[in-house]
Order: C-alpha cells, then structure tokens, then sequence
C-alpha cells in the first residue's frame, strides 16, 4: 500500500509562494511612502503654490496589477492651481490621473514608480536658465543602494 502527497505537498507550495509574494508587495508597500517622503526633503526647488508637491505620487504593482498607491500627503496641500504655459495645474488631480492611466512595463514581477506628474517637474530635473533642480532624482542612488542589485532601477525623465 502506497500513499501519494503530491496534491498536498503542491498546495502547501502555492500558498507558501503566495505568501512570500504577499510579504515582499507588503515591504514594497511600507518602503514606497517614506522614499518618496525622502526624495521631497531632498528637493531643491521651492515649491510656492504646493502643486508639485501634491503631484508628487508612488504606486507598487506586481504583474502588471496596482496594488496599492500614494501621495505625498494624505490631502491636497495647494490652495490654488499653478499656471504652466497658459494652462492650470492641479497636482493631485495629475497624480489621480497618472494612476489610472499608467501601464506598468513589468509583467512578470514587481513594479515600483514614483512620479512627480506636474509638468514642469520635469524641466526643473533637466534644467532651466537658472540651474538644475531635484525633484525626485535626489532619491535614485539611495534607491539603487537599497535594493543591492537584486532590482533595475531606472530614471525615467519624460515629458
């Protein structure tokens, strides 16, 4: 009489490999506020209206799929809308818009993005007449550091 645990044995496979994906979405999670908190204190730009600062937005996906997302600040911190070549800038509502509207490049692992999606961020990271300013960069070599090779870690300045 034989007994045969290859049905058990690959359940307990599954649900261990489910929760360390669980686990490592969770520490990608928890790690993505507190860099993206990082990179604004390391900013070196003012920021007079708030509008970029309340663009400023981070989102963990895993295959593709958003798992969580986060501002900044919990609550829009502008009181108005920031002008950019003739147009209004509502930095929040850019960054709702980012969220929704992002296709992540990675389908097979973990994806995380930061994003300051005010327009102009991305002229004061490449530079004006008055010089180049950090506003998310500040926090790319911690980032490479603190992920020890074991992820590609991109900089990504479109417009």
């Amino acid at each position: 009489m034989g007994t045969n645990f290859d049905g058990l044995r690959n359940r307990f496979a599954k649900a261990y490999k489910q929760k360390a994906i669980d686990i490592q979405t969770q520490m990608i999670i928890n790690y993505a506020p507190q860099a993206l908190l990082k990179a604004y204190q390391g900013r070196t730009f003012k920021n007079r209206t708030m509008n970029l600062a309340d663009s400023y937005v981070w989102v963990v996906y895993y295959k593709g799929i958003p798992k969580k997302s986060g501002y900044l600040w919990g609550v829009r911190m502008a009181k108005t809308d920031s002008v950019f070549h003739h147009t209004k800038v509502n930095g929040r509502k850019l960054a709702e818009t980012f969220i929704n509207k992002y296709v992540p490049i990675n389908s097979n692992g973990w994806e995380l993005v930061f994003a300051a999606t005010a327009p102009y961020s991305t002229y004061l990271e490449n530079g004006t007449k008055r010089g180049r300013f950090f506003v998310l960069t500040s926090i790319y070599d911690e980032i490479t550091a603190d992920f020890k090779g074991k992820a590609k870690v991109e900089k990504i300045i479109s417009y």
